[in-house]
């Protein structure tokens, strides 16, 4: 996949030479990896290149993807190298596709992805504008490389904790006792209560504040966590 991506980089390029020159896509691959371009004219770009990126680890390779994406977008081929890049991730099976605005962003289901565009549409609201704060971190959390597991939990937790305090006007409460509220007065079904009350000891023994084990769930449990908790978002926005 490595030399799949340089060949991609340096296609471009050789295909747009005026535009981005090799030399210079050669020099930033270089420099981003903390390596030395060569002073004279290499007899291949793609040569040096393609070595240096073969002995680095996998999160650099996907830095440099992001390191690239804006030379290429600025003189408006960025369509072209996400088109490419996200065609050689697909054909290996990555787990992270690349964006419109060059963010490499994991893979969901459609239901999934549309469940956290819709989330974040939903928090946009500038009434949820510190949920909004939280739903981001717990975003680039997950997305990030590799996953930042315990922090995708507390803070897409922690967004809808936010959001259920803004939603039912109890700053100072915590989740629990708004949902005790909200189950007293009848506002939600029982057993979406039960639902939450589940959340809720999940966070409390596993990633929540003050918590005296290791954070050790699986990254199944931490998909669930994340996308149970975005569709619990979704459930108190739009409750009238």
């Amino acid at each position: 996949m490595r030399q799949e991506l340089v060949d991609l980089f340096f296609s471009l390029a050789e295909h747009n030479h005026d535009d981005i020159p090799p030399e210079h896509v050669y020099q930033v691959i270089l420099q981003s990896l903390g390596a030395q371009p060569s002073s004279g004219l290499p007899y291949s770009y793609r040569s040096l290149a393609a070595r240096e990126v073969r002995g680095v680890d996998w999160p650099r390779v996907y830095d440099l993807i992001g390191r690239l994406w804006p030379d290429f977008d600025r003189p408006g081929f960025g369509s072209l190298f996400r088109e490419g890049v996200n065609r050689i991730l697909a054909a290996h099976r990555v787990a992270w596709d690349l964006d419109e605005q060059g963010d490499l962003c994991r893979v969901l289901p459609l239901a999934a992805h549309s469940q956290v565009t819709d989330a974040f549409e939903e928090l946009n609201n500038p009434e949820y504008e510190p949920a909004l704060t939280l739903f981001n971190a717990a975003r680039h959390a997950y997305d990030d490389r590799p996953r930042r597991d315990r922090d995708t939990c507390t803070n897409i937790f922690d967004c809808l904790e936010s959001v259920a305090k803004i939603k039912y006007g109890r700053p100072n409460d915590t989740f629990g006792q708004v949902k005790n509220l909200v189950n007293q007065n009848d506002q939600q079904r029982g057993q979406v209560i039960a639902m939450f009350t589940a959340l809720n000891n999940l966070r409390n023994q596993h990633f929540g504040h003050g918590m005296t084990q290791d954070f050790s769930l699986t990254g199944a449990e931490v998909d669930f966590i994340y996308l149970t908790c975005i569709g619990a978002i979704l459930l108190l926005t739009r409750t009238p």
